[in-house]
């Protein structure tokens, strides 16, 4: 999981310098590194990239196309997760 990040990582500036960071695939690449960090367990910051992702996403693709509304429902998922961290860390620390 965490190759993957990493791979994707090297790969998105690739995207944005040679296609542009509104093209499809460069669109694409920010939503895989997105995924993999918070496979890699870095939820928040799979939350944050979500949250980059998704306006770019309705101005480019608008909000009804299914990219976007994938995007949607990752930063979701995401959010859901990161807040469960977080009341999770919190429970601890109360103990």
């Amino acid at each position: 999981m965490v190759a993957a990040r990493d791979l994707f990582a090297e790969l998105l500036p690739i995207f944005q310098r040679v296609l542009g960071p509104d093209h499809p695939v460069t669109l694409i690449a920010r939503q895989h590194l997105a995924r993999w960090t918070g496979r890699a367990g870095d939820v928040v910051a799979a939350r944050d990239l979500f949250a980059e992702l998704l306006p770019i996403r309705e101005r480019v693709l608008g909000p009804d196309h299914p990219a976007t509304l994938t995007a949607r429902r990752d930063l979701a998922y995401w959010n859901r997760r990161a807040r469960f961290r977080r009341r999770t860390r919190r429970a601890r620390r109360t103990h």
